[in-house]
């Protein structure tokens, strides 16, 4: 596998969450695996989407999905370690877009991993991807950042 660098704006995280990684989520070793970091981040993900006050699934039965999924892992977590997940949208367009988030280790503010999250508006009844429409898009669409 290459290593591509996975760059992300400081500007774009407005959203914190502290989670802590439990002893289910280690593996022999102690370490987070894979598997439990991915799902740290759908947590903190939906912690995010939560806090715009975004529905999982709609009125339309319509809701956001992950379509595609970048995770950079630069150092590894330990049992009982705290995790601070920070939370961003980066872009949102008619068909879609994309969140960022940065976990860092609380006890010395290493960091530890990058992902960014490609996400498409889905039609459950219709059963296809569909645009994004407007009141979900300004719940998404950052603020203007101030100089």
């Amino acid at each position: 596998m290459s290593s591509q660098s996975l760059v992300l704006d400081d500007r774009v995280f407005v959203f914190e969450t502290l989670l802590h990684v439990r002893a289910i989520e280690v593996n022999i070793d102690q370490y987070l695996t894979l598997e439990s970091l991915s799902a740290l981040l759908v947590e903190a993900r939906e912690q995010f989407l939560h806090f715009k006050g975004v529905k999982d699934i709609s009125g339309a039965h319509q809701g956001l999905v992950v379509d595609k999924l970048q995770v950079h892992i630069i150092s590894r977590a330990r049992v009982r370690e705290a995790l601070l997940f920070e939370v961003g949208i980066e872009q949102v367009e008619d068909n879609g877009g994309s969140i960022a988030i940065r976990v860092v280790r609380m006890s010395d503010n290493s960091l530890i991993a990058k992902s960014r999250q490609h996400f498409v508006n889905y039609d459950y009844r219709l059963q296809k991807i569909t645009t994004i429409d407007e009141t979900l898009k300004q719940l998404l669409t950052p603020k203007p950042f101030l100089p």
